[in-house]
């Protein structure tokens, strides 16, 4: 495969965003028009955009909004500046020397502020909260940048939100940019069913894209939302309206091309979003793959569906612009087809886990190099966890074995690291959580390392470190793993716990992977504590020298003694990066 650079460059439109084709080396590239905002989401992390792509697949990559947004996340200067809400008693900052990161005393506090979210249900495991910062120059906004929760708990108008949002987010003790706490941006009570899947954003963040698992059955809802409207998210849920919209599809009871209604639920599926045609993939737990059309710019309707697997739960649907292919999983085999004018068609599949539901999450894919990846509690011979690499062909994969099966667990996804997206695959290094040797229902951290040519080593470069579910070691699950590079220091993001319980290790670490850790006595760099049952996939934002401005934001999985926002309730918690304590 070509890594040649080319100093050509090419703009196109999506929405309302510019899209720069990363074909143009990044020492080319302009600096995007101010007032363009960032959303990030769950699917932020499901396709890979690295350096030293041909100019074919550059120019196909671009047309995902995703490749700009990962661009400028990754490269594009750090400010100091703050756009500050107008009641925060806050006035326009300058930092006069902004590369001078993470310095004290701005981050000394374990939990910078912890929410509750009500009693009965949090953000779910292994689900990614949204987050949307409204300016690229990376300058804190306390008013416009916002987090987006969901909750796993029936909403009731008064009562419980299933879906909310905060802003005023850089908040915490002081030194702060935003006082002391953040503020209800909207919580809503959303049909009648929980939400336990992972919200997406609208481009510019007017509008959130989310499932409601059961209405009886699923529904695929677009919410518009205005600021101000609900409190909390226990007392002061309301009902979309009053400016506020929410429009509902109940897509598995729908006759179209492909599929007959098969009204069913869906516990595993999020959506994913094509910007570029505002088309949605989506499954459900019938195994059926779905494709809705109109989803922010008109009024969605379903437009067709293809059986996957019948009956089977199906992870999250990505579509990859370069290969034109949609990439799914009946949690044990990996599927690729391709969308037409009014119907799917199998391009591919391959089979990669020998027990039916190890596989949990949806492929990850690797829009530049060409490859899939997908994490498994089994291997074909059911011996091993695995991290598995394929081409986007499926002809073949590539099994690292990550420790033994995890009994009564997950295997969630790994991370890359920098030097991954930097150069590719031949010079970076993926981080899993895998299985304790002997020890098979205890997580541990592994690193994996490629060949020049790209293809994944099948003997770890680093196996079992057990220090990622220190200090107790007790039987428990990780998280989806998150890296964070901000310009300097490369960071990875782990929580451990036991999902609904109190004795699960309760842990957030970080680890600096500047340079590959190959070394199973590793210790993290920094970990805080008392996330009782352990927390949700991760959002990540900003790379600033103001207090409380470099976040990370999760919810928590259990109730009980000791939990960060109280006894009886789940949380939203936001931490500083640089420490975590």
């Amino acid at each position: 495969m070509s890594r040649r650079r080319t100093t050509t460059c090419i703009a196109s439109t999506a929405g309302l965003f510019l899209v720069l084709v990363l074909a143009c080396p990044i020492s080319a590239q302009q600096e995007p028009p101010g007032g363009v905002g960032l959303p990030q989401d769950w699917s932020s992390h499901r396709v890979l955009f690295t350096n030293g792509a041909s100019p074919e697949v550059a120019a196909a990559a671009a047309r995902d909004p995703r490749s700009w947004i990962n661009w400028v996340r990754r490269t594009f200067p750090r400010r100091g500046s703050l756009r500050p809400s107008a009641d925060n008693g806050q006035t326009e900052t300058s930092m006069a020397d902004p590369v001078k990161l993470h310095t004290a005393p701005y981050f000394q506090t374990r939990t910078d502020w912890a929410v509750s979210l009500g009693p009965t249900g949090g953000m779910p495991l292994a689900e990614t909260p949204a987050k949307f910062s409204f300016n690229t120059n990376g300058a804190p906004d306390c008013a416009n940048d916002f987090v987006v929760f969901v909750i796993a708990a029936t909403p009731g108008v008064g009562t419980q939100a299933n879906i909310v949002a905060f802003n005023n987010l850089y908040s915490g003790p002081p030194p702060n940019l935003c006082g002391v706490s953040p503020t209800f941006l909207f919580s809503y009570a959303v049909g009648n069913g929980a939400v336990v899947l992972s919200p997406v954003l609208s481009l510019n963040g007017k509008k959130v894209a989310f499932v409601e698992a059961s209405n009886p059955s699923a529904t695929f809802n677009v919410l518009t939302w205005v600021a101000g409207q609900g409190t909390n998210a226990t007392a002061g849920a309301v009902a979309p309206g009053g400016g506020s919209s929410v429009t509902t599809l109940d897509y598995t009871n729908i006759t179209v091309a492909g599929c007959a209604a098969n009204r069913t639920t869906n516990g595993t599926s999020s959506p994913f979003i094509d910007y570029v045609n505002d088309v949605a993939y989506v499954g459900a737990d019938n195994g059926v793959l779905y494709r809705i059309k109109n989803v922010f710019n008109g009024t969605p309707a379903l437009d067709y569906c293809i059986t996957v697997n019948a009956g089977n739960l199906l992870t999250s649907p990505v579509f990859d612009f370069v290969s034109g292919k949609v990439f799914v999983s009946d949690r044990r085999r990996v599927y690729a087809y391709t969308p037409g004018v009014g119907s799917f068609t199998l391009a591919a599949s391959i089979l990669i886990a020998g027990t039916a539901g190890s596989i949990e999450l949806s492929p990850i894919v690797d829009s530049t190099n060409g490859f899939v990846y997908a994490f498994s509690s089994h291997n074909l011979a059911n011996s091993n966890s695995i991290v598995s690499q394929m081409p986007v062909s499926l002809a073949s994969h590539v099994d690292a074995a990550i420790g033994p099966v995890f009994t009564g667990q997950f295997i969630l996804d790994g991370d890359f690291d920098d030097k991954y997206y930097t150069n590719g695959p031949a010079t970076g290094s993926l981080y899993a959580c895998g299985v304790q040797t002997g020890a098979t229902a205890k997580p541990s951290l592994f690193t994996l390392s490629f060949q020049a040519s790209g293809i994944m080593n099948t003997v770890p470069a680093m196996s079992n470190d057990i220090h990622i579910n220190t200090p107790a070691n007790p039987n428990s699950n990780c998280s989806p793993l998150t890296e964070f590079f901000d310009g300097t220091t490369d960071r990875l993001f782990a929580g451990v716990g036991r999902s609904g319980a109190t004795n699960g290790g309760n842990l957030v670490t970080m680890w600096n992977i500047t340079n590959r850790i190959t070394l199973n006595t590793t210790l993290p760099a920094a970990s805080a504590g008392s996330q009782l049952g352990g927390t949700s996939g991760f959002a990540i934002d900003n790379d600033s020298p103001l207090p409380q401005a470099s976040s990370i934001y999760f919810g928590t999985l259990a109730t009980g003694n000791g939990a960060p926002c109280g006894n009886t309730t789940f949380c939203a918690v936001k931490l500083t990066q640089a420490a975590l304590q």
